[in-house]
């Protein structure tokens, strides 16, 4: 019979295999867990500059867009509303070009001959318009418009601001259509009715000049002056002056309308036979003859062509502008080789009211 020999029997404590099982990280290993979190990291961090960077380069081309489109929008609807004076349709021609900063109601009885009106690219702002707009308010080189009309609103004759031109268009004592242009200041003029006999309602006389200025916000708060406009960093704007009244008395405001607009080059369709379509395109400078627009050239401008140059407010790290922009009968600008991007946007369009006369 075999007898059990205990002292042959060697048992390993619990504690020895609980230790081996458990055995930490070599350092080895641990260096390579660290080198693969940083690797991740570098690539979580990478990818989001970059998201950032297209998602802030989006921004900007959205901003761009909008105030690229809004611009045009405006000159469209002025332009297609030029020379509306309400129901009255029996506008004399133009006899002369008429000064754009004229308050007086003399002045602008006479200028509604002449809805539409321009200077190409002027190097400084040219007179009589530097009467209201001053050269360090404009871009050199970028051209300046001056629309006339009679707002689409009406005002009954006891609304009437004083000093505030109006427009009033009805019947005469004669039965005839017919307008009268004065102020609030004194409503016993306006004497025209409407059909029913009633008094003829009013409608605000709006005078508007478009720009291209140097800032947006003028450090100085009143014209732009340089690189401390728009806190440091200036930016080109779409501006325009309008005729208001203050006090009674009437000036012109400037109205800033879209930011990051450089540049605004016009061409005008001229009407040369009367049939109310454009016969050819000028910048505003010269027409098909080979000289400068007269009165009667500018009261036979039926459509307008658009060009507006719109870029970045900021700009883009790395980018350089090489490009070339092509701005209608003026030709091409460019390239600036800047860090800001640009955009063209261009659009004909038709000046209703001078045009719808003439079809």
């Amino acid at each position: 019979m075999d007898t059990f020999n205990h002292k042959s029997v060697r048992l390993r404590p619990q504690s020895s295999l609980r230790l081996n099982r458990h055995a930490g990280l070599s350092l080895v290993e641990l260096m390579i867990s660290i080198a693969i979190g940083l690797a991740l990291m570098a690539g979580i961090t990478s990818l989001i500059a970059q998201q950032s960077k297209a998602t802030t380069e989006l921004d900007r081309a959205s901003r761009q867009i909008e105030n690229g489109r809004y611009a045009t929008q405006l000159l469209r609807e002025d332009l297609e509303l030029a020379g509306f004076w309400g129901e009255y349709y029996n506008v004399p021609a133009p006899s002369s070009l008429y000064d754009p900063c004229a308050t007086a109601i003399a002045d602008l009885i006479t200028a509604i001959s002449l809805p539409i009106q321009g200077y190409d690219s002027p190097a400084s702002v040219p007179s009589p318009v530097s009467g209201c707009l001053s050269s360090a308010d404009h871009q050199p080189g970028t051209d300046i418009l001056v629309v006339r009309r009679a707002d689409t609103a009406t005002i009954p004759l006891a609304s009437a601001a004083a000093g505030q031109p109006y427009v009033q268009a009805g019947l005469n004592a004669s039965s005839t259509m017919d307008k009268i242009i004065g102020t609030g200041s004194d409503t016993s003029v306006f004497t025209l009715k409407k059909r029913d006999g009633t008094a003829a309602p009013l409608r605000t006389y709006a005078v508007h000049i478009y720009f291209v200025s140097p800032c947006n916000v003028p450090a100085s708060g009143t014209s732009c002056s340089g690189s401390g406009d728009d806190s440091g960093n200036p930016v080109p704007t779409l501006k325009r002056l309008e005729l208001t009244v203050t006090g009674g008395v009437a000036s012109f405001t400037i109205m800033p309308l879209a930011e990051g607009i450089e540049n605004m080059q016009l061409d005008y369709g001229i009407d040369a036979d009367g049939d109310g379509t454009p016969d050819y395109y000028t910048t505003g400078t010269n027409n098909n003859a080979g000289v400068a627009l007269t009165a009667a050239d500018w009261g036979n401008v039926v459509t307008v062509r658009a060009n507006i140059l719109a870029r970045n407010a900021e700009r883009t790290a790395g980018y350089t502008d090489a490009k070339t922009y092509a701005l209608g009968a003026t030709g091409s600008v460019g390239p600036f080789s800047d860090a800001y991007k640009r955009r063209v946007f261009s659009e004909v369009v038709r000046a209703t009211n001078p045009s719808g006369r003439r079809s």
